[in-house]
């Protein structure tokens, strides 16, 4: 079995938490590189997320400012550059051809797919050629703040993705990046599966019907995501999912709910390991994902069933998006 994950906040791990320790000790965190090795990670959309902690309590989700956003972001891709610098295991993917030979080789690199959560950076929307040219392959419109491209999972009054907004989706899906609707109003999210001619992401996301949630996805989206030919990747937030008691079988329970009202095809991994505190019961780091594998075979998955959550339904909208 593979790992393809859709979300990890790696770079704010290191910023924000201002963790030093070396990444080739197997440690008290959600991952690294005896981790990834053990759950055979081959790839991760490495977050950018370009707001900066405007209060002492490190990663507070309630207190950021998007003010100096474009620095922000910058620093976020220079730890990434740093990183892979440091262990040479890493390797930031930056085309099509290079991100098939990681899943086509037993070893090898495990993949840095940078994604920028949320557009904030972005003065205008022609500003996404110069995050191409920094190593940006993902583009999530918004986090949880309305911006001038589109409203969030929290606006108040939900717009959608605005005319600038559908510029820059042109933009992005011209340029070989994949959309991601992760923290994307539920408007939002409708106009870009509406317009987008190529395969999106929610990278990061639970399910309406379990948590009543605006973080979370409603069914009609995932219809859309469905004809689009899109994936979710399923989160491991408890508080999105079930609350305090959240265990491994919730996260199951997601997963065949997608399966048998939408098709395994849609149905990916986005852990948002690094980005929250309270974790499933069973998933504390990516190392149990061999776990989540067997559990979900013993409820009746296929073993192909399981690698197209795993890692192929993810693999295949990358290479249908990028050049």
């Amino acid at each position: 079995m593979k790992v393809f994950d859709l979300h990890e906040d790696l770079s704010a791990y290191i910023i924000h938490e201002r963790k030093a320790e070396d990444f080739k000790i197997d440690a008290n965190r959600h991952a690294d590189i005896p981790k990834y090795f053990l759950s055979k990670t081959k790839a991760i959309v490495a977050a950018v997320f370009p707001a900066q902690n405007i209060v002492d309590e490190p990663m507070s989700k309630r207190y950021y400012s998007f003010k100096n956003s474009f620095n922000e972001a910058l620093n976020h891709i220079l730890t990434y550059y740093r990183f892979v610098r440091r262990y040479d295991v890493f390797k930031i993917v930056e085309n099509r051809r290079f991100l098939a030979k990681l899943f086509s080789e037993k070893k090898g690199k495990i993949g840095l797919i940078l994604g920028l959560e949320g557009a904030y950076p972005l003065r205008e929307p022609y500003e996404i050629e110069l995050f191409y040219k920094l190593g940006v392959r993902v583009l999530g419109l918004t986090w949880n703040v309305d911006n001038q491209y589109a409203a969030s999972c929290m606006s108040k009054k939900d717009y959608g993705l605005t005319g600038l907004g559908e510029n820059l989706v042109d933009l992005a899906l011209e340029q070989g990046i994949v959309i991601d609707l992760a923290h994307a109003s539920e408007k939002t999210a409708i106009d870009v599966l509406s317009v987008s001619e190529k395969p999106v992401i929610i990278s990061h996301a639970g399910l309406r019907r379990f948590n009543n949630s605006l973080r979370n996805v409603s069914d009609e989206v995932l219809e859309l995501l469905k004809r689009n030919r899109g994936v979710i990747g399923i989160f491991f937030v408890s508080e999105y999912i079930k609350g305090n008691n959240t265990t491994i079988n919730d996260v199951i329970d997601q997963i065949i709910y997608l399966k048998e009202n939408y098709g395994i095809d849609i149905v990916a991994l986005g852990t948002d390991f690094f980005g929250t505190e309270k974790l499933p019961r069973g998933l504390e780091h990516i190392g149990k994902l061999m776990l989540l594998a067997k559990e979900l075979t013993k409820a009746g998955l296929t073993e192909s069933e399981v690698e197209k959550i795993f890692y192929a339904n993810a693999l295949r909208v990358f290479l249908e998006n990028m050049k």
